[in-house]
């Protein structure tokens, strides 16, 4: 499927504005990582294990949260981790599926 900018900046004003802020602080901290650590690993394997990393910091976010008295706000900024990592991952993968007819 190709997605237009229409059909994007179509999609993205009719969502709820809480999921456009989460949309929001995700790409500002993609935007801060890719400074942060501007080199990227070539392979796919490299490339998820940062995803899983991250993924396993929110887990423990959240492990600490319930049982270890730990700061809810931590889990929101471990999610928000993950996903720019994920975009990361998506936008340096070789083929992106949308962009074929």
């Amino acid at each position: 499927m190709k997605l237009t900018k229409e059909m994007c900046e179509e999609h993205f004003a009719a969502l709820p504005i809480d999921f456009q802020r989460w949309i929001v602080a995700v790409t500002v901290e993609y935007d801060s990582a890719v400074k942060q650590h501007p080199e990227w690993p070539e392979d796919l394997i490299h490339k998820a294990a940062i995803v899983a990393e991250e993924s396993g910091e929110l887990i423990q976010a959240a492990l600490q949260y319930q049982y270890e008295k730990g700061r809810y706000y931590q889990m929101h900024k471990e999610a928000t981790q993950t996903a720019a990592m994920c975009f990361r991952f998506l936008l340096n993968t070789p083929e992106l599926p949308f962009n074929h007819d």
